[in-house]
């Protein structure tokens, strides 16, 4: 992208049997502000009246991809964001939505940072929204590192006036706190990115049953442009729980995925990040399999909690079996059906006792 060139943008949006939300996400596209973008949609063989609701806009700037049939997720983010022809990249769920201002201020920065915008990554708060229209939170940057806390929407103000303030980061500085937590550093419907570092990656190809943007997140940061945080709400999650999704939770999807992030990165790989396969197991173990297999016990999903168990057991035991909260598991697992009411203590009481111990640190929705 020339300097002197106005940034155009691509928003990719996979779909599956989304009629009921899809053109609520198309029309805040269409509300822009900023005019220079296109609308790829990959639609994956929906049985709805998707494609439908997709035609009656009669736009030109949105193109339509039928897939005769329904070739999976992660590949259907790739046939999306491969027909992209503009500068920038935006994946976006097709029950999700854009603030009318979102490409106007993303594109302002790019001017603002100019050559260096042709190789920086954006990303914003999020508002979680409810069908009602109701705001149950605002999703923003922690603090004290790179991944997303949930604020009450009365906790958090919005800059109304003058130019949006924004902070610069190193990629390989986001992926080192981000990785070291097995954590995506953003909303991913948040994240633009330029074509170019697609291109450089081979996009969204990559062996993840779940997580395919996540992985893609890692290996575009990992070629270290700059990453701009936003501190400002510019799109719209909607928050609820499909069957899909629910599904999901109760299946050991998500920690096989991660599982394969202890595995894939070599200690060289960890070491140029000032990170170690250690410590990327020890996050997977405690985070992903045993505080989760206690938060399922809190709320009665004990055949969830036994394979979150079973699976930090059989995936590393030496590591699992020193771990205080592996006895903590077992224990309530043993206990039965009375041991939802002793879960949320025992994480309560294991986050107060660790409140001062500093986790390592450095400076896309399923089904679609």
């Amino acid at each position: 992208m020339a300097a002197e060139r106005l940034p155009t943008f691509s928003v990719c949006i996979p779909n599956y049997n989304h009629g009921k939300y899809i053109g609520d996400t198309i029309q805040s596209v269409l509300d822009q502000t900023y005019p220079h973008f296109e609308i790829i949609i990959a639609d994956n063989a929906s049985t709805d009246n998707s494609v439908e609701v997709i035609k009656s806009f009669n736009d030109p700037r949105i193109r339509l991809i039928r897939n005769r049939c329904n070739i999976g997720f992660a590949p259907n983010l790739q046939r999306a964001t491969s027909a992209a022809q503009n500068d920038f990249i935006d994946l976006l769920s097709s029950d999700d939505q854009m603030l009318p201002n979102a490409l106007e201020v993303y594109a302002g920065i790019i001017q603002k940072l100019g050559a260096r915008g042709t190789q920086t990554v954006l990303f914003s708060d999020v508002e979680d929204f409810t069908d009602t229209g109701k705001i149950l939170s605002i999703e923003r940057k922690a603090s004290d590192g790179f991944y997303t806390d949930y604020l009450p929407p009365e906790d958090v103000e919005q800059e109304t006036k003058g130019d949006i303030s924004y902070s610069v980061y190193r990629g390989r500085e986001v992926l080192r706190d981000s990785l070291s937590r097995l954590r995506t550093f953003a909303p991913f419907l948040s994240i633009v990115y330029p074509r170019a570092l697609w291109e450089a990656i081979e996009g969204y190809n990559s062996v993840r049953t779940i997580g395919p943007d996540k992985h893609f997140n890692y290996k575009l940061l990992s070629l270290d442009p700059d990453v701009v945080y936003v501190p400002h709400i510019l799109f719209r999650y909607r928050s609820y729980l499909s069957d899909n999704r629910k599904a999901q939770s109760l299946s050991l999807r998500q920690p096989i995925d991660d599982y394969l992030y202890t595995l894939e990165f070599s200690e060289s790989d960890l070491a140029s990040l000032g990170l170690t396969k250690a410590q990327l197991v020890d996050t997977f173990v405690d985070t992903v399999c045993l505080k989760e297999g206690l938060r399922q016990i809190g709320q009665r999903n004990y055949t969830q909690a036994f394979r979150l168990f079973a699976f930090a057991l059989s995936s590393y035991p030496g590591v699992a079996l020193k771990m205080r909260k592996t006895y903590m598991l077992l224990a309530l697992l043993i206990m039965g059906p009375v041991s939802y009411l002793l879960a949320p203590l025992l994480l309560s009481i294991y986050k107060s006792a660790t409140a001062g111990k500093k986790p390592v640190t450095g400076e896309l929705k399923a089904g679609l």
